[in-house]
């Protein structure tokens, strides 16, 4: 099987399960007890919080461990009463942020103008770093200045961007931003939500003294450990992911050479070395899955969040296309561990599968459907 669905998860680091498993047999203490094993329990979880908080560029005391990313955004949107947000934005943003949405570039990357004309009367903005959808960065440092200057509090979803481009939230006025464990080869059920100092955070979830009070509840021992080693080994592997625009680079490269005409969505904008989100003119994405599984590549039609709704792609109808040209789109997002011959494998099941939909098609039969 070649996994080519990583913006939806990926799969767990070798050593992080190997960090895990002691908290989840022998070392099952809750860590608020008083006894020395407890406490035993709250420096290895404080030693967790210092990987996160390096990964994203942060102090360790601005970091609160979460259930994910949706928690995360949910608990930094939910104190604001008008959130500016982009109409590509994750879910957990859009259905959170009671304001409205600034519009895109047919690229994906935000109106600048529109956004700024957008930001009077807000009292926070919300945007993705990087698009869960289309690999997509956003010009961090011109949202972030514009929404600030504005008097706008500032959340950053940095959940697809953490562990595969650097990060320093601190070189941003940056006040709120929700990562997830299980993007970066982490477990799922585990994330932060950091705060910038002397910000004022109401809880989100009231009732013990954890996490300083700022997050009730007894901790996900294993969970926050396994996060703080994936965080480590997500710093260690940063050259790694660069070159995985490399790989991707093979694929189309590929893809070229068998004469498959395609369309990158996004093209033109800077993107996530390791994601590509295209299209075959003529061969719907569903088609083209159910052929790519059986002959052993998954990837994935839209984001994990919304791919299984029958509406279709808000981010790419964000960004122009038709409805006919999302039903055609298909997500890959590469890991760290992906390699050059699995690249070509990919490549040689992708334009088998778009030869044979264009086999049996022709002016008369109009597009394809495959079924189960």
């Amino acid at each position: 099987m070649i996994y080519w669905d990583n913006n939806a998860t990926t799969p767990l680091a070798p050593e992080v399960l190997e960090s895990m498993l002691p908290y989840l047999q022998d070392r099952f203490f809750n860590p608020s007890a008083a006894y020395g094993l407890a406490r035993a329990i709250r420096k290895d979880i404080e030693t967790a919080r210092e990987q996160v908080a390096a990964l994203l560029g942060a102090h360790p005391d601005e970091i609160i461990f979460t259930s994910g990313g949706t928690e995360a955004t949910n608990a930094a949107l939910s104190q604001y009463s008008k959130v500016l947000t982009l109409a590509t934005d994750h879910p957990a943003t859009l259905r959170t942020a009671r304001g409205e949405a600034a519009p895109v570039l047919s690229n994906g990357v935000a109106d600048i103008p529109e956004w700024k004309e957008a930001l009077e009367g807000r009292d926070a903005v919300s945007f993705a770093w990087a698009n869960h959808e289309t690999g997509v960065i956003q010009p961090v440092r011109t949202l972030c200045a514009t929404a600030a200057n504005a008097g706008a509090r500032v959340h950053v979803d940095v959940v697809q961007a953490a562990g595969k481009i650097p990060l320093n939230v601190h070189e941003y006025a940056i006040d709120y931003a929700s990562a997830a464990a299980h993007k970066l080869h982490g477990p799922k059920g585990v994330g932060c939500l950091y705060v910038r100092r002397g910000m004022e955070f109401p809880p989100f979830i009231t009732g013990g003294a954890q996490e300083s009070y700022r997050r009730a509840g007894t901790e996900n021992v294993a969970g926050i450990i396994g996060f703080g080693k994936a965080a480590e080994l997500a710093m260690a592997s940063a050259e790694r992911y660069a070159e995985l625009a490399d790989l991707r680079a093979l694929f189309l490269r590929a893809l070229d050479e068998s004469g498959i005409n395609y369309v990158v969505n996004g093209v033109g904008a800077t993107r996530l070395p390791h994601v590509l989100n295209m299209r075959v003119p003529g061969c719907s994405a569903e088609s083209l899955s159910l052929l790519l599984e059986p002959a052993g590549l998954l990837c994935s039609n839209g984001s994990a969040c919304t791919s299984s709704e029958p509406h279709p792609s808000h981010v790419l109808k964000a960004m122009g296309l038709s409805d006919s040209q999302i039903r055609e789109s298909l997500r890959f997002s590469l890991n760290r561990y992906t390699t050059q011959e699995e690249t070509a494998e990919a490549a040689r099941i992708f334009i088998s599968a778009v030869k044979k939909i264009r086999s049996v098609q022709s002016v008369n039969t109009g597009p394809v459907m495959v079924y189960r």
